[in-house]
């Protein structure tokens, strides 16, 4: 990872360098993501869409292909395979009836549950950490005013 700019001040250093060490840990993680996933029988894609998906709440396929940035013929796609798993269904939504939202089904949040157990169990980088380190890197990271990234608006 690039080290910050020559010059900076030390808050800026330390931000930087804390930073790039988290980005580090989640992306050496992959492979433990896919394992998840493939406990599941799902495809990492698979997992992550489900996240994305609230028990007892539907949401537009609109409403995710913004959420996700991308097309929404890949949104399309990505429903489809998780309604042929029998993890989703299409429903027509109370407020529209002109609209279509997906919904967990219970196969669904049960998936979506042990993908999210599995996903956020701590690295062992973490766990190996001595308790006085892992307090005050709890500590810090719960001043992070963060958003909940699984929730999706809807339109």
């Amino acid at each position: 990872m690039p080290s910050a700019a020559a010059g900076a001040d030390e808050r800026t250093v330390l931000a930087h360098d804390a930073w790039g060490q988290i980005a580090r840990l989640f992306l050496s993680q992959q492979a433990r993501r896919e394992e998840v996933a493939q406990e599941l029988g799902l495809h990492i894609s698979d997992m992550i869409s489900l996240f994305h998906m609230q028990p007892d709440a539907g949401v537009t396929q609109r409403a995710l292909a913004e959420h996700w940035a991308c097309d929404p013929s890949w949104v399309t796609n990505r429903i489809d395979r998780l309604e042929q798993l029998g993890l989703v269904e299409r429903r027509l939504s109370a407020a529209d009836r002109r609209v279509k939202e997906v919904w967990l089904t219970p196969a669904g949040e049960k998936t979506r549950t042990a993908g999210m157990d599995g996903f956020s169990r701590p690295p062992t980088q973490l766990a190996d950490l001595p308790v006085s380190d892992l307090r005050h890197l709890a500590k810090a990271l719960a001043k992070l005013d963060l958003p909940d990234p699984t929730h999706v608006g809807m339109h």
